[in-house]
């Protein structure tokens, strides 16, 4: 779970490091929107628990929302990543 807290930390960290440059600011505020939206949607991590891995077949819908979730979470990592060389951290 901690893994998954960081991940949508990273656009809301890029969004601060990029204060400023509002484009990148609003880019990151949306990355961090859709994330945390598919997030709570995401079967994935909402009924972890009670789903084992080739119990059942996941809807189409389910994995569009994972899909959009794993989009999400590799562009506010990227974005976090542009911050940080962008201020030479």
């Amino acid at each position: 779970m901690l893994l998954i807290y960081l991940l949508l930390a990273a656009p809301i960290i890029a969004a601060a490091l990029w204060w400023g440059s509002w484009t990148w600011v609003a880019v990151a505020l949306v990355v961090a929107v859709v994330e945390f939206g598919a997030l709570r949607r995401s079967e994935r991590f909402s009924a972890r628990l009670r789903r084992t891995i080739g119990m059942r077949r996941r809807r189409n819908r389910e994995r569009v929302i994972e899909s959009a979730y794993v989009i999400a979470a590799s562009c506010g990592v990227l974005l976090a990543v542009g911050a940080l060389a962008n201020r030479g951290l």
